[in-house]
């Protein structure tokens, strides 16, 4: 029998159009668990030592459908590493320009668009706000 945690990760799934194979098991509930916005390749680096057959095609197309049925984000920093977030509400991010970590921040407010002043003829179809900066653990 499945235990409870990856019973409720195939809920989330299926309730997201989904099916829950393995791999898409392992690498939600490792995005889950580590919410440090990893690039494919670190979630290959993570899994494939218990999944030998997992590869990074895999690991990719998994994470398509997560952001493709709203699961997941992509974030995009300065230098156009894509990382991804597990939590795919609209939120602001903080990145620490010493080392690199990504840190999440409050969500978006709603008249973003508004309050920078967006032309009302454009129709923005998302948004991204990111602070640069030391982290607490280099700042310290």
């Amino acid at each position: 029998m499945t235990d409870p945690a990856t019973q409720d990760l195939a809920a989330t799934l299926r309730a997201h159009g989904l099916s829950p194979s393995a791999p898409r098991l392992a690498i939600l509930r490792w995005l889950l668990d580590h919410p440090e916005h990893p690039t494919i390749d670190e979630i290959y680096r993570a899994l494939h030592p218990t999944m030998r057959s997992l590869s990074r095609t895999t690991v990719y197309n998994v994470l398509h459908a997560f952001v493709g049925h709203g699961l997941a984000a992509k974030v995009r920093t300065e230098d156009l590493e894509l990382r991804y977030d597990g939590c795919a509400a609209p939120h602001a991010h903080f990145k620490c320009t010493r080392c690199g970590a990504i840190l999440d921040l409050g969500g978006l407010p709603g008249n973003l668009a508004k309050r920078v002043g967006l032309p009302d003829a454009c129709r923005a179809q998302a948004a991204a706000l990111t602070f640069w900066g030391l982290c607490p653990r280099c700042a310290g």
